[in-house]
């Protein structure tokens, strides 16, 4: 619960300033990231929940589909956990493609939505941009997270009780 009271606010403010001031200018996709990194790291319902409300706010603030990134980002946390079963995502070039890959899967399934409710949009050009700009970006990102989290639980050492 205490990462959801640290990247909310910070996918908040994120969105607000790619949505204000670089609208058109592509951006790593940060509630992809976090999503990535909660699926791998501490897979849980809290997990799957902030990929709905992070990939609603998505929607919110760039103007889609409402439902659309949140569905995405529900699929691909899914997809991620059950990947992490199978592999571990330690090192930076592991991270870098694996958010490349999920960025590229959220574009087709956004794209999926969209054109299923005959909206025409482009594809190939924004996506591929898109998830080579996240997985180029991923790995110090996720370094960031790694560390904000560190701030919210308390160290506890080897014989220590409390």
């Amino acid at each position: 619960m205490k990462e959801f009271l640290i990247f909310l606010p910070l996918t908040i403010l994120f969105l607000t300033i790619k949505s204000a001031l670089f609208p058109n200018l592509p951006m790593p996709d940060l509630p992809l990231i976090i999503v990535f990194y909660m699926a791998y790291s501490k897979a849980s319902v809290e997990g799957a929940l902030m990929g709905f409300v992070l990939g609603y706010l998505d929607d919110a603030f760039n103007g889609g589909i409402i439902g659309s990134s949140s569905f995405a980002l529900v699929f691909i946390f899914l997809a991620v956990h059950l990947t992490s079963k199978m592999m571990q995502f330690t090192t930076p070039g592991t991270r870098a493609i694996g958010a490349g890959i999920a960025a590229l899967v959220k574009g087709a399934l956004t794209y999926a939505v969209l054109r299923f409710t005959n909206i025409d949009v482009y594809f190939l050009g924004h996506v591929i941009l898109q998830a080579i700009i996240t997985g180029v970006f991923a790995p110090a990102i996720i370094t960031l997270l790694m560390r904000l989290t560190s701030f919210t639980s308390p160290r506890r050492f080897k014989g220590n009780i409390n």
